[in-house]
């Protein structure tokens, strides 16, 4: 089946008073439909720029300069602008990191699901309402609340209310940008709980985009691990995070906790990404990679499939089983 979202070759570069800066550099994956897809990474690996992107909200200083990406076939990138704001909010739409970016301060929250729904879907005003009120039970609040204020909401409350706001038309995909990176760990489950439930009862396809390893583990079907503006591995949740192929998604998986237990030895990989003002000639990842081998600093590794529906871009993918028994040592990452 057609994927509802498939993006080939997607470069966006910004531009900087030092210079260009790619910060996704020819990334390729697709969106099934009825799927979830964490995109994952440490900051500043390209992860927002391209849900941004593909939803057509890139800052001025942001030029898309590969693709397509295909939405249900049509190449959003060839969309003029007005074309583009037809899509939003009634096919695809977008949650904030902090629902305070979606929330307007000064508006009750009903009222800001309800502009949605007039302005955007032609509701009238006493249809709008009643859904606004439909929306806030399917998200768990209570549709008593709809004449509140976002000060007056928790910070679990906000973001199961931004959800309400980017369902309200019922769109096919739905790009999460960190929805819970700003809440504690009790309330990070609630949120990714009513996020699954809704995912499943109107059979949406999400990009999930967050730098927590276990987030993904918890709530998607499909992973894309992106490091310095590149696809580095990409499959099946369960066969990428317990058969990784990529050193990096192996440190990944090392370094952050489960989202149920805390407990066991955190492992960082020590330093940090690279400047992509001047990025490293082959794998990006070679400098902090403990397996480097000489040809990783030669040439990039393409992105080979194992003849499943599993990917990733290494040079020594075939020797992943070995190298990781070698990565859950702390001792190796330390070198």
């Amino acid at each position: 089946m057609e994927p509802l979202l498939d993006i080939r070759d997607l470069t966006v570069s910004y531009r900087t008073p030092q210079g260009p800066v790619r910060a996704v550099d020819a990334a390729s994956f697709a969106v099934p439909r009825g799927e979830v897809v964490g995109l994952v990474g440490e900051s500043g690996c390209g992860k927002t720029t391209v849900a941004r992107a593909v939803m057509g909200v890139v800052p001025r200083s942001a030029e898309i300069l590969g693709g397509p990406v295909l939405f249900e076939g049509r190449d959003l990138i060839r969309l003029s602008e007005r074309e583009r704001r037809a899509l939003r909010w009634r096919e695809m739409a977008f949650i904030p990191q902090t629902a305070m970016s979606a929330l307007d301060p000064v508006y009750r929250v009903g009222r800001q699901i309800e502009e949605v729904l007039v302005e955007r879907g032609g509701r009238s005003r006493t249809v709008a309402r009643a859904r606004a009120a439909e929306l806030f039970g399917l998200v768990g609040i209570d549709a008593r609340r709809l004449d509140d204020y976002p000060h007056q909401f928790s910070g679990g409350m906000k973001q199961r209310a931004s959800i309400a706001i980017a369902l309200a038309l019922e769109p096919k995909l739905v790009l999460a940008d960190e929805p819970v990176t700003a809440l504690d760990v009790i309330v990070q489950r609630q949120v990714l709980d009513v996020l699954k439930a809704l995912q499943a009862r109107m059979h949406l396809s999400v990009v999930l985009v967050t730098h927590d390893i276990s987030v993904v583990a918890y709530a998607c079907d499909r992973v894309v691990v992106m490091y310095a503006g590149r696809v580095v591995e990409t499959g099946r949740v369960a066969e990428v995070l317990e058969r990784p192929r990529h050193p990096y998604t192996m440190g990944l998986t090392n370094a952050f906790p489960d989202l149920e237990s805390a407990a066991g030895e955190l492992v960082p990989i020590e330093g940090s990404p690279p400047s992509l003002l001047d990025p490293p000639r082959g794998c990006r990842f070679a400098p902090r990679c403990p397996f480097a081998q000489p040809r990783c600093t030669a040439s990039e590794p393409p992105l080979l499939t194992d003849g499943e529906d599993h990917a990733a871009a290494c040079w020594r993918a075939e020797e992943a089983p070995a190298l990781r028994i070698q990565a859950a040592e702390a001792a190796t990452w330390r070198r």
